[in-house]
This record gives C-alpha cells, sequence and structure tokens, in this order.
C-alpha cells in the first residue's frame, strides 16, 4: 500500500460522509475508533510506577462499499495526553468505535491537537480511482472551502465544511 497525502479539510470529509449515510444503501464504508497508547518512558521519568502517560488517537477510515476499490481515505487526530492509572492486564492499545459525532467532537475541536488526512492506494490505479471520487465531491461542493475559511470557522467553534 501506498499512503499519500491530500489537501482537503476534516469538516470536508465529515460532510461527505454524513451525506452519504442519506443515501439508501449508502455508498461508503465508514469506520471511526480511538485508541489509546501509554508511554511507560515518560511516566517513569516522572517518578510514578503507578501512572501511564496515554495518549488518544482517533481514526476516521472510508473506502467505496462495493469491492472497497483499494483505496481508504484515513484522518488521523492525535488527541491530548494525559497521565492515568496504571492497570494490570489493561491492554491501553485496545480501539474502541465511535460516531462519527463522537470522532468530531473529541479529535476535531480547534486546538485540540494534529489532525493528518491520507490515501492508502494498493497500487497506481487506485490512487486515480481516489482522485477521480475526490474531483466528483469537489464539483458537488456548495462552495469552495478554504484554509483560511477554516480557520475562522475553528476560531468560532464551527469546523463543519
Amino acid at each position: 500500500m501506498e499512503e499519500y497525502a491530500v489537501d482537503v479539510l476534516p469538516g470536508q470529509v465529515l460532510q461527505w460522509v454524513r451525506e452519504d449515510a442519506r443515501r439508501k444503501p449508502p455508498r461508503l464504508w465508514v469506520r471511526a475508533s480511538k485508541h489509546f497508547e501509554a508511554d511507560a518512558e515518560d511516566a517513569a521519568r516522572s517518578g510514578e510506577d503507578d501512572v501511564s502517560l496515554v495518549t488518544a488517537t482517533g481514526t476516521l477510515e472510508i473506502s467505496p462499499q462495493r469491492g472497497r476499490r483499494g483505496w481508504t481515505l484515513q484522518v488521523s487526530a492525535i488527541g491530548t495526553a494525559e497521565l492515568r492509572p496504571s492497570a494490570e492486564g489493561e491492554d491501553a492499545e485496545d480501539a474502541e468505535d465511535l460516531t462519527i459525532d463522537a470522532f468530531e467532537s473529541q479529535f476535531l475541536v480547534p486546538e485540540h491537537g494534529e489532525v493528518e488526512i491520507t490515501v492508502l492506494a494498493e497500487n497506481p490505479e487506485s490512487w486515480r480511482r481516489f482522485q477521480r471520487w475526490l474531483g466528483r465531491r469537489r464539483l458537488r461542493s456548495p462552495g469552495p472551502v478554504t484554509r483560511r475559511a477554516h480557520r475562522a470557522r475553528a476560531r468560532t467553534g464551527s469546523v463543519r465544511a
């Protein structure tokens, strides 16, 4: 799989997912999840044996329903780190499924963390199929959403495209 950076905004991706969810049947396969990663070294440096520094990471994955077509659009958002009590036998890296609204409220908030949008494509043809899919989405958008407009919405609390 090859990974490609994509210049779209998280709000645009959420808009496409929500529009598709209203279709019967939906054309997209969508999964939002959250997982936690513990950094034992940071906790050890702090001198605390019974706590771990844990970072939440959210991932939104989107691909075509039929045969998946060889590409997956991923929105990855790194949340804030926090100290949590260490629990014996608890795997901090287990994934937890989220709704689209929960993903947005937990990971796509202004000043919250880092967001990266990429496409995983099986081969160059899959990448071209994704580009055609993206082109159709951009043609149907009610107007261009620039990074400046996105930052303005982020300051006001609305990150939807």
